[in-house]
Parts: structure tokens; C-alpha cells; sequence
């Protein structure tokens, strides 16, 4: 699987030569992982490498951002997928902070949500990050995704407790918001 983004950009699934590159240097890095539990706890190559091999099956589909100059720049996964309910938790990470606010995060979450809704047939994807995440938070509504709930003070991050906003989006929606 390789999806297209843009003449610059494309996704495709992980696979074990990413751990030759900037990969898990990411998840040592606080500013990478500052809205997110992955630099929590110190994970070795082994680890990596078990995730890779489990990332992409019926429960989960975890691409690489690939840029034409850089490389591995970042994941993107439709997680958690429930064929009996019909939808999937978006996730996005860019390891490499020089692409970050330069639009590959939209581009290619749309491209992984228009394959969830017109490939995976699903009915909804969701998903949840700190209110202090502006980033996040300014994705999922340009994405078109709905805030749907608040869980305070539900996270703990950076020495405090933050809540988890909650966001979705049906494919109706989707479909009808890109005119597709």
C-alpha cells in the first residue's frame, strides 16, 4: 500500500529499514512527544522493531510520511479499527520538527481518513488529545472533525493534569465537507 499526497509526499506502511534512520530518536525527543504518553518510558530498538512487525493488520494501519528530501519525517495510523462498529482512532506524529506547521500533517490525514471512509468502509473516526495541544486541536476542526466531549483533567503531562478533548467525524460529513 502507498498513498500519494502530494508531489512530494507519500505514505506507506513501516517497515524495519525505518529503524536505521531519525525513527526512535523521536520518542526521546520532549518537544516530539510532549502531548503524548510515547516518550513516557525509555523504549529500546527491540521494541520498535515488534511494533513494526504487529503495526499493520485488521486492528490498525500505521503509514510512514515519507518526504521526497528528507525521508521518514513522521507516522500516521487509523488504530483501534471495529469493523462491527465502523470506525477507527486517528493518530498522527511528526518526528521531524522542520516539517512541522507546513501543512504535511493535513495533507496526509486526509489522505488516511478518505482511505478509512472509502476503502476500510468506515463510518466514523475519532480522536482525543490535550486541550493544551493547539496543534492537534487546530487539525482535527480543519479536518472537519467535531469536538465531542471533555474528560478533565484526564491526562497527566509535563508535571500537571490536562484534559482530553475528544473529537469526530462521520463519513457523511466528511464526503459532504470535501464534496466528494
Amino acid at each position: 500500500m502507498k498513498l500519494e499526497v502530494d508531489s512530494n509526499l507519500h505514505l506507506r506502511p513501516l517497515n524495519q529499514l525505518d529503524l536505521k534512520g531519525k525513527y526512535t530518536d523521536w520518542f526521546n525527543d520532549y518537544l516530539v512527544t510532549k502531548y503524548s504518553s510515547h516518550g513516557k518510558f525509555f523504549k529500546t530498538k527491540d521494541y520498535f522493531s515488534r511494533y513494526i512487525k504487529n503495526s499493520n493488520n485488521e486492528k490498525s494501519i500505521v503509514l510512514a510520511l515519507i518526504h521526497k528530501k528528507d525521508g521518514h519525517i513522521g507516522n500516521i495510523s487509523l488504530q483501534n479499527i471495529s469493523q462491527i462498529d465502523q470506525n477507527a482512532e486517528f493518530a498522527i506524529i511528526i518526528g521531524n520538527k522542520k516539517y512541522w506547521n507546513k501543512k504535511n500533517a493535513y495533507k496526509a490525514s486526509f489522505e488516511i481518513i478518505y482511505h478509512g471512509f472509502l476503502k476500510l468502509n468506515l463510518n466514523k473516526i475519532y480522536c482525543g488529545t490535550a486541550k493544551s495541544n493547539i496543534g492537534m486541536n487546530k487539525l482535527a476542526q480543519k479536518l472537519g472533525m467535531k469536538r465531542e466531549g471533555c474528560r478533565p483533567k484526564q491526562l497527566f503531562l509535563n508535571g500537571k493534569f490536562d484534559d482530553l478533548i475528544e473529537y469526530g467525524i462521520l463519513r457523511k460529513h466528511f464526503l459532504n465537507k470535501n464534496n466528494i
